[in-house]
């Protein structure tokens, strides 16, 4: 998805959440900051129009966690679609290679007969 940071491989910098490395996790980063980012913006609109503080922060952490997980959900089935489509290709790939040395034998077998005759 996004391009690899030269950071993330520095061990010591590992930031671990129940055992698990969750800069490596895929679209952990952008679903979580996408769910603070709707989640501010809902609650202090929710403010501006009521005034109310504990409303607006039960709309800014509700908005903040159906944005995360809508997100997530999205992008972790866009990644595995990527995914399966890049192992069809390198199927495809691998079988085309197999066919290409498949075929090049056999043209060598046919030139060594017409050589022969």
């Amino acid at each position: 998805m996004d391009a690899v940071d030269p950071m993330e491989d520095d061990p010591s910098k590992a930031v671990m959440l129940f055992g698990r490395d969750i800069r490596k996790i895929p679209c952990f980063k952008q679903s979580m900051l996408y769910g603070i980012y709707g989640g501010i913006a809902a609650g202090l609109a929710t403010f501006m129009f009521t005034s109310r503080g504990k409303l607006a922060t039960t709309v800014a952490l509700g908005c903040q966690w159906s944005v995360t997980l809508t997100y997530w959900c999205a992008c972790r089935y866009n990644y595995v679609m990527q995914k399966y489509e890049l192992n069809d290709v390198k199927n495809i790939l691998q079988g085309s290679s197999i066919a290409s040395v498949e075929d090049s034998n056999v043209l060598q077998e046919q030139q060594k007969k017409l050589v022969d005759v």
